[in-house]
């Protein structure tokens, strides 16, 4: 059904200037009248609009790419293993962009025949892959995209919907040239590849803002003590604990990581919550003010040492999956310690100020 060869209908370009990688879309097949390029307002899946690369899965030399801005980059993608063949049918459910995209593709060829994309000579970061994998001739028909391990397949689902007309990948740490590859496996009847979007993840440039300080910015502590940054005064230090977040609050790519200091030797816990007490302002609790609350969650407590502590650390799970945070949310975070000393109320504990963030992908 898949053993038609259409001609390529399209000319490959040589990019003289070189500029570094960021996001691409991927056009695989070879383009005919009924199933043309998409047009650069097309987001597809990824809501990525932008342009649109035409690559040919009949050749197996490295193909340049340029990025979703139209300008020319030192990226590459290339094809190696089974599917030197290219395959069209017009799916009577898609139309425009969609049918564009995902009526001409790679005819992979019948299982368990194997073909491998590598994207190479990336610039460094997070990236999000979006592969197209749907057959438009045979909704019975399955391709397996390995990362994901997701199995691409079915009837017409009258939208882009993952699982059925494509995978989503997720690599969170690419260096400086480095490389993504995704097989495709034609786990039932003929494999298919429609096309790809890659998508260079952004990272939040200020990692977290912090708030609710002893200074009397907010709700006073409940002795009147703290200063500017910190949460209020405890035992041993009159400027209070301070809990800081650096690193990247990024789903794909979490390196967030929340250090308090300034807290006796003593037990803390780190947690987060989904709003700001008082609009921010805090309420008294035990020695200091509670800063973080609604939705609360236990991130892990740990034993200060030189009144320090940090989470996660070590075997910990990220912040991201221990909080179970989705790209988005705004999460607050703060450290309850204990501080078993005569000091202030009767309580033995105090908290750090508080500092808000928002995930982003």
């Amino acid at each position: 059904m898949k053993s038609q060869i259409l001609p390529l209908g399209l000319a490959l370009s040589v990019l003289g200037s070189l500029g570094h990688a960021q996001s691409f879309n991927i056009d695989i097949g070879a383009n005919p009248t009924t199933a043309p390029l998409p047009t650069a307002a097309y987001g597809a899946a990824a809501a990525q609009p932008g342009t649109w690369n035409a690559k040919s899965a009949i050749l197996a030399t490295a193909q340049s790419l340029v990025d979703i801005a139209g300008a020319a980059t030192s990226a590459t993608i290339t094809r190696s293993g089974a599917g030197a063949a290219h395959f069209a049918f017009q799916n009577v459910g898609t139309l425009g962009d969609d049918q564009a995209l995902m009526d001409d593709i790679q005819d992979i060829g019948a299982a368990p025949a194997v073909t491998t994309w590598t994207f190479n000579n990336l610039s460094a970061g997070s990236y999000t892959l979006y592969t197209y994998a749907w057959a438009p001739d045979d909704g019975t028909f399955v391709t397996t995209v390995t990362g994901s391990g997701t199995a691409v397949g079915g009837p017409w689902p009258g939208a882009l919907t993952a699982g059925v007309t494509h995978a989503v990948d997720t690599f969170p740490s690419v260096p400086a040239a480095g490389s993504i590859s995704v097989t495709l496996t034609s786990t039932f009847g003929f494999g298919s590849c429609n096309g790809f979007q890659l998508k260079k993840n952004v990272t939040p440039t200020t990692p977290a803002t912090p708030y609710c300080f002893g200074d009397g910015t907010g709700n006073p502590c409940p002795c009147a003590n703290g200063t500017a940054g910190n949460g209020c005064a405890n035992s041993i230090n009159a400027a209070g604990g301070n809990l800081a977040g650096s690193g990247v609050a990024s789903i794909g790519s979490d390196s967030f990581l929340l250090s308090g200091s300034g807290m006796p030797n003593a037990s803390c816990l780190y947690f987060q919550g989904d709003s700001q007490i008082a609009g921010g302002l805090g309420s008294v609790f035990g020695d200091g003010l509670r800063c973080a609350g609604t939705g609360v969650k236990r991130l892990g407590t740990k034993t200060n040492v030189l009144g320090a502590s940090q989470y996660p650390e070590g075997a910990d799970a990220l912040i991201s999956i221990r909080g179970m945070v989705a790209a988005g949310n705004t999460k607050n975070y703060q450290a309850w310690y204990r501080n078993a000393a005569a000091f202030c109320n009767p309580e033995t504990f105090n908290l750090t100020n508080a500092v808000s963030v928002t995930w982003v992908p």
